[in-house]
Protein backbone atom coordinates (compact mmCIF):
# COMPACT_ATOMS: atom_id res chain seq x y z
CA UNK A 1 0.00 0.00 0.00
CA UNK A 2 1.42 3.55 -0.86
CA UNK A 3 1.15 6.66 0.99
CA UNK A 4 -1.36 8.74 0.94
CA UNK A 5 -0.05 12.28 -0.02
CA UNK A 6 -3.05 14.95 0.94
CA UNK A 7 -0.57 17.28 0.13
CA UNK A 8 -1.70 17.03 -3.47
CA UNK A 9 -3.87 18.78 -5.75
CA UNK A 10 -5.39 16.07 -7.24
CA UNK A 11 -6.09 14.96 -3.42
CA UNK A 12 -7.21 18.02 -2.31
CA UNK A 13 -9.90 18.50 -5.29
CA UNK A 14 -11.58 15.35 -4.99
CA UNK A 15 -11.95 15.86 -0.78
CA UNK A 16 -13.40 19.70 -2.14
CA UNK A 17 -15.91 17.45 -4.44
CA UNK A 18 -16.70 15.16 -1.31
CA UNK A 19 -17.26 17.83 1.06
CA UNK A 20 -19.69 19.70 -1.95
CA UNK A 21 -21.50 16.13 -2.60
CA UNK A 22 -20.87 17.08 -6.24
CA UNK A 23 -22.05 14.36 -8.92
CA UNK A 24 -19.24 12.65 -11.05
CA UNK A 25 -18.19 10.71 -13.93
CA UNK A 26 -15.41 8.35 -13.59
CA UNK A 27 -13.61 7.05 -16.72
CA UNK A 28 -12.22 3.24 -16.10
CA UNK A 29 -9.44 1.85 -18.56
CA UNK A 30 -12.23 -0.28 -19.41
CA UNK A 31 -13.56 1.82 -21.52
CA UNK A 32 -16.66 2.11 -18.94
CA UNK A 33 -17.83 5.28 -16.95
CA UNK A 34 -19.44 5.78 -13.56
CA UNK A 35 -21.67 8.38 -12.35
CA UNK A 36 -22.40 9.23 -8.68
CA UNK A 37 -21.07 11.16 -6.21
CA UNK A 38 -17.07 10.22 -4.22
CA UNK A 39 -18.20 9.68 -0.38
CA UNK A 40 -14.52 9.08 0.80
CA UNK A 41 -10.89 7.95 -0.88
CA UNK A 42 -7.48 5.99 0.27
CA UNK A 43 -4.64 5.77 -1.46
CA UNK A 44 -6.12 2.63 -3.40
CA UNK A 45 -9.86 3.60 -3.46
CA UNK A 46 -12.82 6.08 -4.23
CA UNK A 47 -16.22 4.95 -2.84
CA UNK A 48 -18.55 6.29 -5.54
CA UNK A 49 -22.09 6.28 -4.51
CA UNK A 50 -24.33 6.25 -7.68
CA UNK A 51 -27.96 7.83 -7.74
CA UNK A 52 -30.26 6.34 -5.55
CA UNK A 53 -28.18 3.58 -4.52
CA UNK A 54 -28.19 2.51 -1.08
CA UNK A 55 -24.08 1.49 -1.12
CA UNK A 56 -21.46 2.24 -2.87
CA UNK A 57 -19.09 1.07 -5.51
CA UNK A 58 -15.44 0.77 -4.70
CA UNK A 59 -13.28 1.85 -7.73
CA UNK A 60 -9.53 1.21 -7.78
CA UNK A 61 -7.67 4.55 -8.39
CA UNK A 62 -4.87 2.20 -11.18
CA UNK A 63 -8.20 1.57 -12.87
CA UNK A 64 -9.27 5.24 -13.24
CA UNK A 65 -8.05 7.26 -16.30
CA UNK A 66 -10.09 10.37 -15.22
CA UNK A 67 -12.76 12.21 -13.49
CA UNK A 68 -14.71 15.27 -14.43
CA UNK A 69 -17.60 16.65 -12.45
CA UNK A 70 -21.57 17.07 -13.43
CA UNK A 71 -24.27 18.87 -13.19
CA UNK A 72 -25.75 18.67 -9.67
CA UNK A 73 -28.22 15.47 -9.07
CA UNK A 74 -29.30 15.47 -5.77
CA UNK A 75 -31.24 18.68 -4.07
CA UNK A 76 -28.73 17.98 -0.97
CA UNK A 77 -26.17 19.26 -3.56
CA UNK A 78 -25.00 23.06 -2.99
CA UNK A 79 -23.26 23.83 -5.93
CA UNK A 80 -20.33 26.03 -5.15
CA UNK A 81 -17.67 27.79 -7.78
CA UNK A 82 -14.61 26.33 -9.39
CA UNK A 83 -11.94 26.91 -7.63
CA UNK A 84 -8.61 24.96 -6.87
CA UNK A 85 -8.42 23.91 -3.11
CA UNK A 86 -6.96 25.33 -0.28
CA UNK A 87 -3.78 23.80 1.29
CA UNK A 88 -5.35 25.04 5.05
CA UNK A 89 -8.17 22.92 6.79
CA UNK A 90 -11.67 24.11 6.21
CA UNK A 91 -13.23 26.79 9.15
CA UNK A 92 -16.11 24.01 11.07
CA UNK A 93 -19.95 25.69 9.96
CA UNK A 94 -20.78 28.48 12.39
Amino acid sequence: MSDFDTSLPGVRLLQQWIRQRRPLRLHLASGRALEGRLIWQDPEFLALLPPRAERPHLVARRGIESVEPLEMFSAEAEPAPATIPSPRLPLPPS
